[in-house]
């Protein structure tokens, strides 16, 4: 099976001029992402929010979720054990490094890097911000310490292995999860029915959509947009609204 694939393997320059290509389609996107962006219009809307992420604190977020091991076609196992990230070009890249190995015989194992970018920056519905990894390039090495060990024929056979179970290994990446509170809605205490004020307790959905991404200068800028539905009242439990009367009336006295 290794053989006969080995023997259609693509063009290895082919291949990589292609990942090129594709690389600078994102890091050209990010520049004109960029160039759009005038003096002081990061945040362009009244109901925007901006948060910022170091690089620092997302490779951690990244490093926690390794190490991962999927098992592939042909008895392949392939064991990612950490990640880079790095910020060029408005783009967070990462290149995630492991081994891919096959102990039935033939017995093989080789480096493997995953080339790609954090990007698909969206809020679930439990109002959790997360994002996915895209995978742009899978680059293979002799096991480390052994050089030679494998020749040519069997890295492009891995290759054309681990490129064809490129949907895979992708699902098998970990979630980025951005660790902030987005709350699904804003509400707004009842005072009252007895005391010098009354006024009923109200709450308004909100929707929290990322609008721009923009890394930049070791940190990643994330824009998020957020919507507010009217207000509706709402009932409180009677001890709830007891306590919040009781605080407003004090805070009133004390005002006197």
């Amino acid at each position: 099976m290794l053989a006969l694939l080995g023997c259609s393997s693509a063009d290895p320059v082919a291949r990589e001029r292609i990942v090129e290509r594709d690389q600078l389609r994102r890091e050209v996107a990010g520049f004109q992402a960029l160039a759009a962006l005038e003096a002081n219009t990061l945040i362009d809307q009244p109901h925007q929010v901006l948060v910022s992420v170091t690089d620092t604190l997302l490779r951690s977020l990244i490093d926690v979720a390794f190490p991962v091991s999927v098992t592939i076609r042909d008895g392949l196992t392939v064991t990612l054990s950490s990640a880079q990230v790095t910020f060029r070009a408005n783009v967070a890249r990462v290149d995630i490094r492991g081994e891919v190995r096959r102990s039935t015989v033939p017995r093989v194992a080789a480096a493997v890097t995953l080339r790609g970018a954090i990007d698909h920056f969206s809020v679930d519905s439990t109002h959790t911000l997360r994002a996915q990894i895209s995978v742009d390039d899978i680059k293979l090495d002799t096991p480390s310490g052994t050089p030679a060990a494998l020749n040519p024929l069997v890295i492009a056979v891995l290759q054309r292995v681990l490129e064809g179970s490129l949907p895979e290994l992708t699902a098998s990446l970990p979630t980025v999860t951005v660790p902030i509170r987005l709350d699904k809605a804003m509400q707004l205490p009842g005072f009252g029915p007895d005391g010098f004020l009354s006024v009923a307790p109200s709450r308004a959905a909100m929707t929290v959509e990322a609008a721009r991404i923009i890394a930049f200068q070791d940190r990643l800028w994330i824009v998020l947009s957020v919507d507010l539905d009217a207000f509706s009242a709402t009932t409180t439990a009677p001890e709830a609204t007891a306590a919040t009367t009781a605080a407003a009336a004090a805070a009133m006295e004390r005002q006197r």
